[in-house]
């Protein structure tokens, strides 16, 4: 089997290394340029370019996969399959003909549910008791070509996105490797077509949308911290001047009720501030330029006292 590997970030790279592991690594791997850090003024190679180069596989770096370049590439490779892991780009029908045996996907949810982007933190926001990796068939269509294989697993209470992704991302590496296995077996797994009644999508993160709204419920406010943790991180001023600006990295609905956006008062563990509905309990976070605190510490360092309120 020849492989070539199109992806770039963390879930793509476990992906990469079990197929590596299996014996089974790519002819070539395909992931985005370096991108340059403001900070630091370097450019810095995805986590997947780091990886192949570590186990010793040619690294394509396109801007665009889909430009005559980058195709004629590709070609070259002489690939009998393309595996897709979070790569980011849109893949041109050009570039889904040249594998002899098609293109697969490794998808973190239970497709036809959150098609998209952001997947792991959609399945949490929307309070699923269970989600999934899925192998399947890239289509012209955003994630809707049918289903190799599918793997489920619950999401814990108190599991954050960051906790969840790295989970799937070993789930959807052994799954990738056994779908691999079965096509150079020559026998892969039957297709299902996708329920397009049943499909659901997802998009990524808008800056606003990581303010916390403390008119949703409690409930609510504490999935969108879960699901929004480690990155881009959940955000909520304080209304000081000048404003407290604080990323809430942990926090649980707590039974009680306060204005939206009120603190109600302080707890062992934290702070309560009230919501549309109950209160959500804040046990961690992040000062402007600070490092990650207790909220209790918080409280007390910054002499945070009931009936302060947030924007």
């Amino acid at each position: 089997m020849r492989l070539v590997f199109l992806g770039s970030h963390g879930f793509a790279n476990e992906s990469l290394l079990s197929l590596v592991r299996a014996g089974l690594a790519p002819v070539l791997v395909v992931t985005p340029p370096p991108a340059r850090r403001r900070r630091r003024g370097t450019e810095e190679p995805t986590p997947v370019h780091a990886a192949a180069a570590a186990a010793g596989v040619d690294v394509f770096t396109p801007a665009k996969a889909n430009a005559m370049d980058s195709l004629a590439r590709l070609r070259a490779a002489a690939p009998d399959l393309f595996v897709v892991a979070e790569y980011g780009q849109i893949l041109s029908e050009e570039l889904l003909q040249i594998p002899r045996l098609g293109t697969i996907n490794v998808h973190a949810s239970l497709l036809p549910r959150h098609r998209g982007a952001t997947p792991v933190a959609a399945a949490i926001l929307a309070g699923d008791a269970e989600t999934g990796v899925t192998i399947q068939r890239t289509v012209l269509r955003l994630d809707a070509g049918p289903i190799l294989a599918a793997r489920r697993t619950v999401i814990a209470p108190d599991e954050d996105a960051g906790a969840l992704t790295a989970r799937l991302a070993r789930i959807g590496g052994d799954l990738l490797v056994a779908v691999v296995r079965a096509f150079e077996a020559g026998r892969p797994p039957p297709e299902t077509p996708q329920d397009e009644a049943a499909a659901t999508y997802c998009r990524k993160w808008k800056p606003e949308a990581s303010r916390i709204d403390w008119s949703r419920p409690a409930e609510e406010i504490a999935r969108l911290v879960r699901a929004l943790r480690p990155e881009p991180g959940a955000h909520a001023s304080l209304r000081r001047e000048p404003p407290l600006e604080l990323e809430i990295r942990r926090a649980v609905a707590s039974p009680g009720s306060a204005e939206p956006g009120v603190v109600a008062g302080i707890a062992r563990d934290g702070f309560d501030v009230g919501a549309g509905r109950d209160l959500v309990r804040v046990l961690e976070l992040v000062p402007a330029a600070k490092r990650p605190m207790g909220a209790r510490a918080f409280a007390n360092g910054y002499r945070l006292r009931a009936g302060e309120a947030f924007a």
